[in-house]
């Protein structure tokens, strides 16, 4: 257990609820199809079943092709946004209730914490954002902590399909490279959390510095599946 990320993510998921408290069920979000109800439907969701189902196939994609992976999550879309709807129907007050009582301890181990840390800051944002409030400013350890877990992120299979020569700059000595063998075709460059925000279809909302060809950008959006 990283008793530091967990820390991190509780301080994060507090200023979430409070964020989805202030803004309301109806607010609008950058995803464009959801309101502030439906991303605290979502989630809820995620953290059913004490969190097994999602640790679970967390620990398999890592090894599954990536193509596998994504064959998976387009098909259990459907699946997903019923469970949303009926988590969703239990009311406003009910969600944040949820989300205030904290994560499944089983999302305090592993990747998965970090995994856990990054879909709640784009989420988060997401509802920030859509409602005009502008971009926070983080602590430098926060910023640490969204930037090594960009970095388990980025060892998924899924997220490295088609994203060869990508290259990841969040300052302060801080880069990465996607595919080492493949010829550089674009660079981004912004502090971690924006690169998230960029790299998860948000990439109007992201204040990122982005320098490679209109077809590469447009072939790596959306990346992250949040």
């Amino acid at each position: 257990m990283d008793e530091h990320i967990v820390e991190l993510r509780s301080r994060e998921r507090v200023e979430l609820v409070a964020t989805l408290r202030d803004v309301g069920p109806d607010a609008s979000t950058l995803c464009s199809r959801w309101s502030a109800a439906d991303i605290a439907a979502h989630l809820a969701v995620s953290e059913q079943a004490l969190g097994l189902p999602l640790v679970v196939f967390n620990g398999i994609r890592r090894v599954v092709p990536a193509q596998v992976t994504r064959r998976v999550i387009e098909r259990s879309q459907a699946a997903g946004e019923r469970l949303n709807r009926r988590m969703k129907a239990r009311g406003w007050d009910a969600l944040l209730q949820r989300l205030a009582n904290g994560p499944p301890r089983l999302y305090r181990y592993g990747t998965v914490a970090h995994l856990r840390l990054v879909e709640e800051w784009i989420h988060h944002e997401d509802v920030r954002r859509g409602v005009g409030q502008p971009r926070r400013t983080l602590s430098t350890d926060f910023e640490a902590a969204l930037w090594n877990a960009g970095i388990e992120v980025a060892r998924f299979p899924e997220f490295q399909l088609g994203r060869g020569g990508i290259e990841l700059d969040a300052g302060h000595g801080r880069r990465l490279r996607i595919g080492d063998d493949a010829p550089v075709r674009l660079r981004v460059a912004g502090s971690p959390g924006e690169l998230l925000l960029f790299f998860a279809g948000r990439g109007a909302a992201a204040d990122v510095q982005v320098d490679g060809d209109d077809d590469v950008i447009r072939s790596i959006q959306p990346g992250l599946r949040v």
